[in-house]
């Protein structure tokens, strides 16, 4: 056989309009298969040897696993116009024929025939890479993809899944101090929690969910779903990953974190330890999951995968940031670009829409229609509610200061009034705080 070099244009059209009337003569001698599908299997090999294998000088010798691999898995989805799923599906099965039929012809030798059967067996390979080219949404992200077609690493994680695993059990730990300090009478307990409640069991539900190849995260569709479920309204596009939705993040990462959820031969399987956590009360179960967000969880795994930043820095300075937030006065909208001196981009693009889910702060952004990326996703005001105040001082580690208890009922109208309600003008050190905390005031409110 000649190299495609030393072919001319027309005996190359010649060569393989022959190859694949052999091809298809091969499959009518089998008598398997009707004529309708013989003509599609032809097709399909007459679009790889003409398009691409001409396009790219590919003769028989040549023609390894790598070679199927790149074609499939990177060539015809981003070059065919309209390609699909079921055509990547009905591919694998024309390649194993027509390498057979290779085979029994003596053009391809016995191992180059048994490496493609052997990648066409690995069909959730190729419809992972068709998803992730749909799922792309930028130029980087593009590039990404072109570059990650890693079969060998495909076949690593299949094996590492197969390897019995361990599921660490992990205490629960419930901070009684920040449940004391954030969760008073007044206090309800934030939506957040039942939130959370309903996406373990629609896991549990779901019994099989299959983790997303490239970055093991639970598929868009589970996320529309329970988006639906509980009126989210977070897809912004219906291209969403969930990656680009830091609620959806700090759910399966606390979810991770906690032992709640884990992850067995790429499925994610609910562990028995959620049943621990869900025998916690509602306010027990609120106080794991902001501790979660605040201490355990990275913040850099609440953004987009392709932000930059030092996220870790950020987190690291959180105790700063707490005090910021508890400085605010209650209840009163701030000015976040000229009110917040801190860099902390991660925090503003991402932790604090999960803060308001907690009912600890609102915030108010720009349009959506004004937003390109992810970063400018941050507020232009934000406001400090009262549950809010009591946790970022306690975050902040400063003494949260009971509410002031009204010493009369009367309004104070002269100097004389206010000697009536005070006893005297001036608070003496070992008096009692005017308070209300029952303690010193040299000890309390000096």
């Amino acid at each position: 056989m000649k190299t495609n070099e030393e072919f001319t244009m027309e005996e190359q059209q010649s060569f393989w309009e022959n190859e694949i009337a052999l091809f298809g003569k091969y499959l009518a001698e089998e008598g398997k298969l009707k004529a309708d599908t013989i003509d599609k299997h032809m097709d399909r090999i007459q679009l790889m040897a003409t398009v691409y294998f001409d396009n790219y000088e590919i003769d028989y010798e040549e023609l390894q696993r790598e070679i199927i691999i790149d074609f499939l898995g990177r060539f015809y989805i981003s070059n065919v116009l309209n390609s699909s799923k079921s055509d990547i599906s009905a591919y694998l099965p024309s390649i194993k024929k027509w390498v057979q039929f290779l085979l029994q012809s003596e053009k391809i030798s016995a191992k180059q025939c048994t490496e493609i059967v052997e990648v066409c067996k690995h069909k959730e390979f190729f419809i992972e890479r068709f998803e992730q080219y749909m799922d792309a949404n930028s130029d980087r992200a593009l590039e990404n993809w072109h570059n990650s077609n890693d079969f060998e690493a495909y076949l690593a994680i299949q094996a590492s899944e197969s390897a019995p695993i361990k599921v660490e059990m992990r205490p629960i730990l419930v901070d009684k101090k920040l449940l004391e300090q954030w969760m008073d009478e007044k206090t309800a307990v934030p939506q957040i929690v039942a939130d959370f409640q309903i996406f373990l069991a629609s896991l549990q539900d779901a019994k099989s969910i299959k983790l997303t190849t490239a970055r093991q995260h639970l598929p868009r569709n589970f996320w529309k779903e329970l988006n639906e479920k509980l009126g989210w309204e977070l897809f912004r596009k219906p291209t969403l990953n969930q990656d680009q939705v830091p609620l959806f993040q700090f759910f399966f990462y606390a979810a991770e974190h906690l032992g709640l959820i884990t992850g067995i031969k790429q499925q994610c399987v609910v562990t028995n330890q959620a049943a621990s956590y869900l025998a916690l009360t509602d306010k027990e179960q609120g106080v794991v999951l902001l501790d979660s967000l605040w201490n355990k969880v990275e913040w850099g795994q609440l953004q987009e995968s392709n932000e930059g930043g030092r996220p870790e820095w950020v987190q690291e300075s959180r105790k700063a940031i707490a005090s910021v937030l508890a400085s605010w006065p209650v209840d009163q909208a701030q000015d976040v670009e000229n009110e917040w001196k801190l860099n902390t981009d991660v925090f503003l693009h991402s932790v604090v829409a999960v803060l308001e889910r907690f009912d600890l702060v609102s915030a108010k952004y720009r349009p959506e229609s004004e937003i390109k990326y992810a970063f400018e996703r941050t507020p232009l005001f934000m406001t400090v509610k009262d549950s809010g105040m009591r946790v970022f001082r306690y975050f902040a580690n400063e003494n949260v200061r009971p509410q002031l208890k009204p010493a009369v009922v009367r309004d104070i109208h002269s100097t004389h009034d206010f000697n009536v309600v005070s006893g005297k003008s001036k608070i003496g050190r070992n008096d009692p705080c005017p308070c209300g905390s029952g303690k010193k005031y040299k000890k309390c409110c000096l």
